[in-house]
This record gives C-alpha cells, structure tokens and sequence, in this order.
C-alpha cells in the first residue's frame, strides 16, 4: 500500500521523521490491525483472544463476525487496538457527566459507558445526522442505559450546558492517516493543506468544547492522524488561548512515544501527548492529549429534565412492567406514544434538542396496550424478567431469520436470549414464541 501513498505525504514525512521515516513508510505494506472491547454487563463466554496490553481488562485483539452471536447480543464492539487507548486515557468513573462530542460510530462513547457501569449520565453527540443514526444504534445494541444521543453542532452544548461536564472527550474530525491501512480510500482525501484545514475545523470545535467543561475537569483530545498540524499545533493553540487549561501526564506504555515540542510551539509540556505509530507498536496511528480545566468559577446549575408522561401512559406501562418484569424503571419521558426511561441528571435543555435516543427506549402504548421495544430487551438480564427463554442453536437461525419458535413455555412475553444474553422479545402463544425481532436486523445464519 505504500505505493498509493501521494509523492508529498512520503515527502513530509521524511522529514519530519529522519532516519526512522522509512520503517514508517513501510509499516503502511502490513496489514491493518484489529481488535473488540468487551461489555462487562454481559455474560462473557471468555474470549482466548490475545489481549490488548494497554487495555487488559476488556481489550482483545482479532476480528469478530457482525453475524456472531457475540456481536448481535451486544457482548463485544469492534474497535481497533490503538482506539482502544482513548478511552483508557478518558477513565470515566460510575457517576460522572461525560459528553462525547464527536461521538459517532460509537466505539470510544461504548467505552465510556462500559467505565461507568450505567451509573452516571453520557452524552454522545454526533453532528452528522446520518452518522447519528449509527451511533444510537450502536448504543442500543451494546444495552448502553445511562445515554443521551444528540445530533447537534457544540454551540448548542456551549450554550445550554456551560461549565458541566466532569469530562469531555473529543476525538476530532481529522485528515485519518493513521486509518489508511484499515482504510485506503482515505488516501484520495489527502492533499498537502487537507490538514491545516482540518486543524481550522478542530479549533472551532474546541471553542465550544472548551466551554462545557466544569471547573476542575478534564478535556480529551484525540486524533488518529500522524499530522502535527491537527496534533502539537492544536494543543499549542488552546494552551496559548485557554490559559486555564494544563496539559495532565498520560501514563504511555512499551512503544508508545511522547508528543513532539518540536512539532508545536516548543513548550515542553507537549512531551506529556502520546503518540501511537504503527511500526512502532502492534496498531493504527493515534494521539491523545489530557488536559485539566482550573478551578476557577463554579459549576453551572443547570435544570434537570422532569418526566412528563401522562397518568394513562404511566399506568399501562406500569402494568405491563408488574407482569413481565422484576425491574422497574424511573423517569419515564413520552415522546408521543413511545416511553423512554431516562439517566437522572439530565439537562432541561435536551428536550429542545434533537435527541436520537433518551436512555432506555421501554415501548409503545398502542391505544391500552404496551409493546415492549428492542431497546429494553437488549438492557435486561434474566433475573430482570418473569420469563426468558434459551434457544438452542437451531433456534438462534430461525429466531434471528424472523421465523417462530416452537416450545413449551407459558404464554405472555418472553425474553429470548442466547448465551443468557439478550437477543430480542418473543410472545408465547400456545407453544409457539411469536418472532418480535425488529425486521431491518435479521439475517439468515449460514452453515
């Protein structure tokens, strides 16, 4: 893949690089790396893949099937080695208030969420509307229950959510060099000013980002290109604008590098950025920065959302809820006929804004009746409902294809799982579970 490389990225970076740029030139003929996360509120079925180092815990490396069982109930997300050292450095905590900026497709937000263990309000933001649509997806399917997915430009966060979050994460719109071997048809993108740019972008970005974050919290900065123009320079240009703002060491592992002084303004502070480069370590291209926002001002008093669903919709939920499950769910919000269950903490302000998904989507009430939706299913566990089913592997093709299943089980809704993770609902009918997996999701098992 080298070959596809423009005359003047190689150009560049020679010389920026000396006498390392041709092993880095060559790590572009190797293949892409790839590896997954996985949720730590489903039942691992104990993945043998090597881990990722630099994230031990939930990190893994190799390729998963978005037909396996795995990933339709929402036990791993795909997510490169190298993008994996994002959210590490993010290190949210059950309870914080967390907005992802630029959130979409959703592997850096699932992270978060994963940290947070649904404890805790997290706001993933994505200002592409069609990009948005993925990322609430992906949300749903991972059974993320403490997310708000918005679909906005930040000015909207800058003034409705001032001095509000304990952290902020934004993995920038960037020229994509470190992704070309995952994915060559960011090559044709590049030209010698597609950076300064996009360094023009990022730093409007951060105007509004810079904002939202409370007094005493933190920003992360992440990018995955190789550019210093959208890397130290960007940096160099909010320290030298943002004087409350401090670079925070990150703890860097074997073959990680620190940002380059250079590169910037020549403050050595710079030297606390890590730089991933892929002939350096087993993954794409990648840079973090952390900073830490002064203690100066006061954290804003911003009104939280109240329910405002109606005595009927809240009494034939609250029906359905007594004979099918052994949870409960509060802050319930009505847009129209579909209940959602909301994280506590959320602002006021989000009801004038363009929401994809308000927490937990629970159901419709369709004239005197709840039908339960898919989100819910995929946020349960068994011990959260009166009655779930396994299916065997037979089962699993016919119930993900949208055929019925035949077995003896009491009749009324079910939760049908796999693994003792959900899949999606059923309803039993004289020996026979109804098929209510949503229609745009299945797929015929092959083999």
């Amino acid at each position: 893949m080298q070959d596809l490389l423009p005359e003047q990225f190689k150009e560049k970076y020679r010389s920026l690089l000396g006498d390392e740029a041709e092993a880095f030139l060559a790590s572009f003929d190797k293949p892409h790396t790839a590896g997954f996360d996985i949720n730590e509120e489903k039942i691992d079925p104990n993945f043998d893949q090597p881990e990722v180092v630099w994230n031990e815990e939930v990190g893994r490396r190799g390729q998963v099937s978005g037909h396996s069982v795995e990933h339709v109930t929402g036990v791993v997300y795909s997510q490169e080695p190298s993008a994996q050292f994002v959210g590490k450095v993010v290190d949210a905590k059950p309870g914080e208030v967390i907005l992802d900026a630029a959130a979409a497709p959703g592997g850096k937000s699932f992270e978060i969420a994963n940290q947070m263990h649904n404890h805790g309000l997290l706001i993933t933001n994505e200002f592409v509307y069609k990009r948005s649509k993925v990322l609430s997806e992906n949300m749903e399917r991972m059974g993320v229950k403490n997310s708000v997915v918005t679909s906005h430009d930040l000015s909207v966060f800058a003034q409705n959510t001032p001095n509000f979050f304990d952290k902020v994460l934004l993995d920038a719109p960037c020229s994509g060099e470190g992704m070309f071997r995952k994915d060559p048809k960011g090559i044709e993108y590049w030209t010698p000013t597609y950076s300064n740019e996009l360094a023009e972008l990022q730093k409007s970005i951060l105007e509004n980002v810079v904002q939202t974050v409370k007094p005493g919290g933190e920003l992360i900065y992440s990018t995955c290109t190789f550019a210093p123009e959208e890397n130290e320079q960007v940096i160099s240009w909010l320290l030298e604008n943002y004087p409350e703002f401090t670079l925070e060491p990150i703890e860097k592992y074997d073959g990680f590098e620190d940002g380059r002084p250079e590169w910037g303004n020549g403050d050595s502070e710079l030297s606390k950025t890590a730089r991933l480069w892929p002939h350096k370590i087993d993954g794409e291209g990648h840079f973090v920065a952390k900073l830490k926002k002064a203690e100066i001002g006061d954290p804003s008093q911003i009104k939280e959302l109240q329910p405002n669903i109606s005595k009927n919709q809240t009494a034939i939920y609250r029906t359905w809820e007594k004979e099918n499950l052994n949870t409960t769910f509060d802050n319930l919000y009505a847009f129209g006929d579909f209940i959602y269950a909301y994280p506590t903490g959320v602002p006021e302000a989000v009801s004038k804004m363009k929401v994809l998904r308000l927490g937990i989507q629970l159901g419709e009430v369709k004239k005197d009746r709840f039908v339960p939706s898919h989100s819910l299913a995929i946020t349960l566990k068994t011990d959260d409902v009166k009655n779930h089913y396994e299916l065997t592997d037979e089962q699993w093709k016919l119930y993900v294809h949208g055929d019925v299943v035949k077995t003896e089980i009491p009749d009324g809704w079910v939760l049908v799982t796999k693994g003792q993770n959900p899949v999606g609902w059923g309803k039993a009918v004289q020996n026979t579970i109804k098929n209510f997996y949503p229609k745009s999701f299945r797929f015929e098992v092959k083999g």
